[in-house]
């Protein structure tokens, strides 16, 4: 079975970054008023309906009805072990009758006892979706709860969301947890359809050769970014993008001096390992610059040499350009030189 399990917690800023050709890649109007059905599953209710029912038979409803992801939230989230098990009914029970886990469900079921704004939201997302790759597969939501594991979790089939991820930036389990404060910032509802788009367009694309050399992926990351606004069209910036307005506002007014640092150190085409890491991944700042930074700010540089390319490409299709994994030769077409 092909799955993936990934924290995608992402915070940004106002539209700052949004200079590209408004016309370019835009999902038609006639599209976003089509029909389009989308499969949405309330795991979260279904494994809590164990409480009230047989927890034997209750269990073997939940293996019949999520087939693929039944087993993964066994044995990967809840690391339980494989849900075939004689003796997972006993040990779901633990969990289900967990008083922590269970203040965490009720507080889930108070803020989220109604996600159809979320539904039309992901519809219209997997429109765009649709419409740029046609023969792309459209997964299932599946909305579910694991006691703070994991944000979103994709499989063959089915996008799920993790809701007790996303209950707020106060919400205090997350200190009790010390999860960090840059993180406990990116924990609310607002973010919810973005972190999943983003963790299914990733599962989806990333190849191999996206791991090839630190430039690799950033650009690879960048594209990510040009997509979900694209498929996103209404969400702003701030909520695709992952800095405060502070920070991103730092990146413009310091670019030339970012883009010379990945230049003087040789960055770009170094191997990614190790120390490499740091310019991709989340964090309260990036290591290597003043603390005013964002993290992973070589994800933003990413997405300024993407910009750039389409700006060069006005012809190219975002199927081309995922395709297009030539990283030196989009950041030559790109004639990406910041001033």
């Amino acid at each position: 079975m092909k799955y993936k399990l990934k924290i995608y917690l992402l915070l940004t800023v106002l539209c700052y970054v949004s200079c590209d050709n408004p016309t370019q890649h835009k999902v038609p109007e006639e599209i976003i008023e089509q029909a389009f059905k989308i499969k949405v599953n309330r795991f979260d209710q279904d494994l809590f309906a164990n409480q009230k029912d047989s927890i034997q038979f209750s269990t073997t409803n939940l293996a019949l009805k999520y087939p693929d992801f039944f087993y993964l939230f066994t044995k990967n989230i809840l690391n339980i072990g494989d849900s075939s098990n004689p003796q997972m009914p006993v040990l779901l029970k633990g969990f289900l009758k967990d008083q922590y886990i269970n203040e965490m469900y009720n507080e889930v079921q108070k803020q989220y006892s109604d996600v159809n704004a979320y539904n039309s939201d992901f519809t219209n997302a997997f429109k765009g979706y649709h419409y740029f790759f046609p023969q792309a597969k459209i997964p299932a939501i599946t909305y579910f709860v694991s006691g703070y594991n994991f944000a979103t979790v994709t499989t063959q089939n089915t996008l799920a969301i993790g809701l007790e991820m996303y209950l707020g930036s106060n919400y205090q389990p997350y200190s009790l947890l010390k999860i960090p404060v840059y993180k406990q910032k990116l924990m609310r509802k607002e973010y919810l359809v973005v972190d999943a788009m983003q963790a299914w367009i990733t599962t989806e694309f990333e190849k191999e050769e996206d791991y090839n050399t630190l430039l690799n992926q950033m650009l690879y990351k960048g594209k990510v970014l040009y997509m979900l606004q694209k498929i996103l069209p209404e969400t702003i910036d701030s909520v695709i993008f992952g800095y405060s307005e502070e920070q991103l506002k730092w990146c413009l007014s310091n670019e030339s001096k970012i883009w010379s640092h990945f230049i003087e150190k040789k960055l770009l085409f170094a191997a990614l390992r190790g120390d490499s890491f740091k310019y991709i991944n989340e964090g309260p700042f990036t290591a290597g610059f003043p603390r005013e930074s964002p993290g992973k700010i070589g994800v933003w540089l990413g997405y300024q040499i993407i910009k750039k390319y389409i700006e060069q490409q006005p012809k190219i299709t975002l199927k081309q350009l995922f395709e297009n994994r030539n990283a030196q030769q989009i950041l030559m077409q790109s004639k990406y030189k910041p001033k």
